[in-house]
């Protein structure tokens, strides 16, 4: 598949991801049929847009952002898609003139704490938006949670910096986008520590369900690992962590405690 695409800087990285884009091209064309009606939230450059409208009757691609909404429009334009409504809206109020065969929604980051992705998927449940038997890419998430030796002071995601990894990980909730999903998030979790440790922290992984055949790890771009120091020491041994955040808030919701 060649596309013509024009992004800003910031979404360089995102459309030269292969391994995320690859993943979801695979599900997006299995799951769209040709009469179907495909909503694309968030769409950013258009490309998940694009490689949908390639099968699908139409697609609705909608932008919050209009800096972002520009490079979309004109993207679509220069391929030369005629079934791709672009919209440059609000996808949680935006009124929808039909309801989706699909919807496509990668408005993901690690345990869904700073993308919209679980207020967005809501508003379309909530308001019907989805046929009977509907399909909605990605189906949900599974998120993880690890103690580890934290090599910084502040929260940092683990990308080039690698924490020790002082606990199996372990699996703290899945995430199910065809039912309605609450925004704040409480967990009192315990976790046995191998070693003494001198700055505990946790590392939070996303795994992305995209349907019943294929789930997709941590790409550069697709939920990189995420570390929370406590910026305390901690001894051998079973360790209770309070863990509390927003889903669509920010890095500063996150609250993690030692019981």
């Amino acid at each position: 598949m060649k596309l013509k695409l024009k992004v800003p800087q910031w979404h360089y990285s995102l459309i030269t991801d292969y391994e995320r884009l690859s993943i979801f091209k695979k599900v997006i064309e299995k799951a769209v049929d040709s009469d179907d009606v495909v909503f694309d939230l968030g769409t950013g450059s258009g490309i998940l847009a694009m490689i949908a409208a390639r099968k699908a009757r139409k697609v609705y691609a909608i932008e919050l952002d209009p800096f972002t909404y520009d490079y979309a429009r004109e993207n679509i334009s220069i391929n030369k898609f005629k079934n791709i409504n672009i919209i440059e809206g609000d996808a949680i109020t935006y009124n929808f003139n039909e309801k989706a065969d699909v919807v496509i929604a990668e408005l993901l980051d690690t345990a869904l704490i700073t993308e919209p992705q679980v207020k967005v998927i809501n508003s379309i449940i909530e308001r019907d938006l989805l046929k009977k038997d509907g399909k909605i890419i990605p189906n949900g998430v599974i998120n993880t949670i690890q103690l580890v030796e934290s090599k910084m002071t502040h929260i940092y995601y683990d990308e080039e910096i690698e924490s020790e990894e002082v606990s199996k990980e372990v699996v703290y909730e899945e995430v199910d986008f065809y039912k309605i999903n609450p925004l704040k998030v409480n967990y009192t979790l315990k976790l046995n520590l191998e070693k003494n440790c001198k700055n505990l922290g946790i590392k939070l992984r996303t795994y992305t369900i995209l349907d019943s055949e294929n789930i997709a790890g941590q790409t550069p771009m697709l939920n990189p690992p995420l570390v929370i120091p406590l910026n305390k020491n901690a001894d051998k041994g079973i360790v209770k962590i309070n863990l509390s955040y927003k889903r669509g808030g920010d890095l500063e919701s996150i609250k993690v405690r030692l019981l």
